[in-house]
């Protein structure tokens, strides 16, 4: 997914603030509940961008919502901020750059790893220290299974595609077939 540059900068904004006081990872924490809450219904959206409710009214709205359950304070004025520049409808966007900044400082490389089917702990575990020393970085994958492999295992992680399907061996022993 294609992250905006507006949506980085927002984020880094954030960032920026709560690394001040070493809140990195609360503020991701409220970051997420508060776009969970946000897109998990699209009628909830809509009231933030619906210029026939005003900016105060969408600001109570998000105090009352979102006061005493123990979210970041600096976050929850962000989110209004948010609101009053009309990008609320970038939080997910914001919230997956801010996820970018926080595996940038720490180090850590996202990945997905797609298998045909589900792989047990000892593989997943194989497959990870594998991609560890292939990267020389820290990973976190997550795992999905894709019913279009006939077998095997595709990983993409950070800018590299690590295949191991059973559609990749079977090309490549075409390939040698007709050599």
């Amino acid at each position: 997914m294609r992250i905006s540059e507006v949506s980085k900068r927002y984020a880094k904004a954030l960032y920026m603030v709560l690394k001040q006081n070493n809140q990195q990872a609360q503020g991701l924490h409220s970051l997420q509940a508060i776009e969970g809450a946000l897109v998990s219904d699209p009628t909830v959206l809509e009231l933030f961008v619906n210029p026939g409710i005003t900016d105060q009214q969408k600001d109570e709205c998000i105090k009352k919502a979102f006061s005493g359950r123990g979210l970041s304070p600096e976050v929850v004025r962000f989110v209004e901020i948010l609101i009053d520049k009309k990008r609320i409808s970038e939080i997910t966007n914001i919230t997956n750059a801010y996820k970018n900044l926080m595996d940038d400082e720490s180090g850590v490389t996202r990945g997905v790893v797609k298998s045909a089917k589900a792989l047990s702990s000892e593989q997943i575990k194989n497959l990870e220290e594998k991609i560890k020393g292939i990267l020389k970085k820290k990973v976190a994958l997550t795992f999905e299974e894709d019913r279009s492999l006939l077998g095997g295992v595709v990983a993409q992680v950070g800018g590299w595609t690590f295949d191991d399907s059973l559609d990749m061996h079977l090309k490549n022993l075409n390939e040698s077939l007709i050599k």
